[in-house]
Order: structure tokens, then sequence, then C-alpha cells
């Protein structure tokens, strides 16, 4: 993971692989969920976006503070569809 999540959102929680933020998930409830496209491994942000939406996870809104245009384009795209709300 290249970026660290920007700091006005005061995270308690940093998952650096998709393992890590389906752990976070599953056993947390959160009312933000900020990206990074780019995980440096097989599974990238947008697949983390795809476990929420498949899961109906029900956080209320996300940031996205990657790098990658197309990446943050994707995501966005698939979140607000299901009725995400960025801020």
């Amino acid at each position: 993971l290249l970026r660290k999540p920007p700091i006005q959102f005061g995270f308690c929680d940093w998952a650096t692989t998709y393992t890590d933020a389906l752990f976070f998930l599953k056993n947390r409830k959160y009312d933000l969920v900020c990206f990074d496209h780019d995980l440096g491994e097989e599974h990238s942000g947008y697949d983390v976006a795809k476990w929420m939406v498949e899961h109906n996870y029900p956080v209320c809104a996300f940031h996205i503070h990657s790098m990658n245009p197309v990446g943050v384009a994707n995501m966005r795209q698939l979140l607000t569809h299901y009725g995400y709300k960025e801020i």
C-alpha cells in the first residue's frame, strides 16, 4: 500500500490488504470506509468495494484517496450505483 488514508477522517483501523479489509468489515461496522485502489497484491480496493456491495454492507459513506484514476472511477461508479454516499 502506497498511501495512508487521509488524516482528516481520524481512522482507527487501517487495512493494507484485501484480507485485512474483509476481516475488519466482517467484524465491525463503520460509518465511513476510505479506499485506495492499489493494494499491491492480487486484489484491489475495487474488490473490497464489490464485497461490500455483494454483502449489502451498511456503511454510511465512502472516500477514495487513490492515485489510480481508472480505479477511482470504477469504485465510485460501483458504490454510488448501489447507494453509497461519497464524501
